[in-house]
């Protein structure tokens, strides 16, 4: 479908009262208010991507940290002005305890990172994934790609897999996620497509940083990187289990603690957004 007939196939749509339109904008019947929201949240957008554009030059700073994305309420329709800042980090594998502790220890440092009294405006880091394990179907609430109904999958991962902001991908892993996630497809035929962040918010790869990373990551390869990495494993999960009041140990997606990912969504509300997503398609009559 070329731009034209989407237009057109829009314009049939809001004959039909499916949708209706205002300022450019379209919408579901009677939610015309939603249309002045949006535009006040370009305002907030404008300002978080600013913190995150800061905060993500320092992670990417961190020796084998391979791609930072946006995502979650900053990359979707939820954004207020006191919501957190969601990355999501991806690291070269077999390096993922050691990256995780010195992105920790440098935002920490710099009072960027998020803790449960300091919320506005921090930067989250809640998704750790190693480089060699993208398929994220895995952490899928629903993990059955071969259905044949919606009902029966993550449609919010999908959504959110659509949706990630590449702040940092000087290897364009945002292309290789799409490729290990193609399951997606099938649903959202559309989802993937390339992002062009504007310039002035992407983080490129010079300066002496860099020139320190790349030293590091030459120091911390072979043998002696996996005795530190083990080291670094360690004093994360002993510190991990002290956390009597997380989820990690029920038997289900929410937070997962391996060598090849770290999520820590305590608060997972998936469960709830496709019921209220599933009611909206009954609204609709869509199957």
């Amino acid at each position: 479908m070329d731009y034209t007939e989407f237009l057109d196939q829009l314009e049939q749509l809001q004959q039909l009262k499916h949708f209706q339109h205002r300022d450019g904008f379209y919408f579901l019947p009677g939610r015309s208010e939603i249309v002045d929201d949006r535009q006040n949240k370009v305002k907030i957008m404008e300002k978080k991507f600013k913190i995150a554009y800061k905060g993500i030059k320092k992670i990417a700073r961190v020796p084998f940290v391979r791609a930072v994305f946006v995502c979650n309420t900053l990359s979707g329709p939820g954004l207020d002005d006191d919501s957190d800042i969601d990355v999501f980090v991806i690291v070269k594998h077999g390096r993922l305890w050691l990256a995780r502790i010195f992105v920790t220890l440098k935002l920490s440092l710099f009072g960027l990172r998020r803790t449960k009294r300091r919320i506005k405006n921090k930067i989250c880091l809640s998704f750790y994934l190693a480089d060699d394990s993208l398929n994220l179907e895995k952490v899928a609430i629903e993990n059955d790609s071969s259905a044949e109904a919606l009902a029966k999958v993550d449609i919010y991962l999908m959504y959110w897999l659509a949706q990630l902001i590449p702040f940092y991908d000087p290897e364009n892993l945002l292309s290789s996620l799409q490729k290990a996630n193609i399951w997606v497809s099938k649903f959202l035929p559309n989802a993937f497509q390339p992002y062009d962040l504007i310039v002035k918010f992407k983080v490129g790869e010079n300066g002496f940083g860099f020139k320190l990373k790349n030293f590091f990551e030459k120091v911390w390869q072979g043998g002696y990187g996996d005795m530190i990495e083990a080291q670094a494993k360690g004093a994360q999960q002993a510190k991990m289990k002290m956390n009597y009041m997380s989820v990690q140990n029920a038997n289900d997606t929410r937070v997962v603690i391996n060598d090849k990912m770290l999520k820590f969504h305590e608060s997972d509300r998936r469960e709830e957004y496709k019921r209220a997503w599933l009611e909206r398609c009954g609204l609709l009559n869509i199957d």
